[in-house]
């Protein structure tokens, strides 16, 4: 998801981007959310230290994939930090079994003033597994890919990857740059190939951090964007996992869920192409967001139990490793399952996900 450029502090600012205006492709929409970052606290940075540059190295051929979409683990996003965990127990009640993982975004600032604001609110709950969405550029453009690319902010990284190890998050899932292939954040890949030596610069950095073993989730925007996605892939060595943020965010109009449902397989980004380019580089897949709801503009699948009994059988028939629902009401975007709007969308997801499913 996209987010603000500013903080207010101690309180979650809603995103000032959210889901775009509709991009029409051949009649249908799809595109990738956004999110709101949460605060977090003002601490000294430290001096940066330099790096070497990582070596380009070959990409390996593709390793064979083991389907293991059947067991696929959940995660929810309910909020920032603090204001997330505050809501956590609504959705717990609601779907009767704890999520396996949390969501989170990290801001510009907090890379810069080395914050743990959001992190140490899930440590203090013993929440023991967080994806974290780390940001490549400050939000107000005032930065480059070849910047970061040549070293100017590896002291940034490496610092954070320590505080992950000291908090005990040394083996998270890292979703660096997320929805880069859209035109709503400041990293977008504009400049491909910097693009691509900066994400190996960062993952370099952080994998040297002692104590770490992150996993990194290179997750692209589904639909129609302004950069092709495939043109800005780091290489097998550098990637884990690719993911891809799917959305219910709009249609055809007229048409029916399920000739929605098609669109969306087959179109841009959709998922046949992160089914097709997920087995090819031999990684396994991620939804690190997917939901159905409402959108600022009036559009988007709202209750669609269609769209949700179709994502949890692709889910399942796939090589999925996680998958994390949206489950905020987020100004731009609200897939609010746990609150009760969207009833028949909500049935669906609970015999799936909830207990004993």
């Amino acid at each position: 998801m996209n987010a603000v450029a500013g903080l207010l502090p101690r309180r979650l600012v809603p995103s000032n981007r959210g889901p775009r205006p509709w991009l029409v492709l051949l009649g249908v929409t799809l595109l990738g959310c956004a999110a709101a970052e949460p605060p977090d606290t003002r601490e000294p940075a430290q001096e940066q230290t330099q790096p070497q540059t990582p070596k380009q190295t070959r990409q390996q051929p593709p390793k064979q994939a083991q389907a293991r979409g059947a067991h696929a683990t959940l995660g929810v996003y309910q909020g920032a930090g603090c204001t997330g965990l505050k809501r956590l127990p609504t959705f717990v009640r609601w779907l009767g079994r704890e999520p396996d993982h949390m969501l989170e975004f990290i801001p510009w600032d907090a890379l810069e003033q080395g914050t743990t604001w959001a992190v140490k609110c899930w440590r203090k709950a013993g929440t023991n597994s967080v994806v974290y969405s780390l940001p490549m550029l400050p939000p107000d453009r005032s930065a480059t890919l070849a910047q970061g690319a040549a070293g100017k902010f590896d002291a940034l990284f490496e610092r954070y990857a320590r505080l992950l190890v000291e908090y005990g998050y040394g083996d998270s899932i890292i979703r660096l740059g997320w929805e880069f292939n859209g035109h709503w954040y400041s990293w977008e890949s504009v400049d491909p190939q910097s693009w691509i030596a900066y994400w190996r610069r960062i993952v370099t950095v952080m994998r040297a951090t002692p104590g770490a073993k992150f996993k990194f989730d290179w997750n692209p925007a589904g639909g129609w964007t302004k950069h092709r996605a495939d043109a800005a892939y780091p290489g097998d060595e550098y990637v884990d996992i690719i993911g891809l943020d799917y959305y219910n965010t709009a249609f055809k109009p007229g048409s029916s869920p399920e000739e929605n449902w098609q669109l969306r397989l087959y179109g841009p980004h959709g998922l046949k192409w992160h089914k097709d380019f997920a087995r090819a580089h031999g990684k396994p897949m991620s939804f690190p967001e997917w939901g159905t709801g409402w959108r600022n503009d009036g559009s988007g699948g709202q209750d669609d139990p269609y769209f949700v009994e179709q994502m949890a059988k692709w889910i399942q028939s796939n090589d999925v490793l996680y998958h994390i629902y949206w489950d905020y009401p987020d100004r731009n975007y609200n897939a609010t399952l746990s609150d009760g709007q969207r009833p028949r969308s909500g049935a669906v997801f609970r015999r799936y996900y909830g207990r004993g499913s």
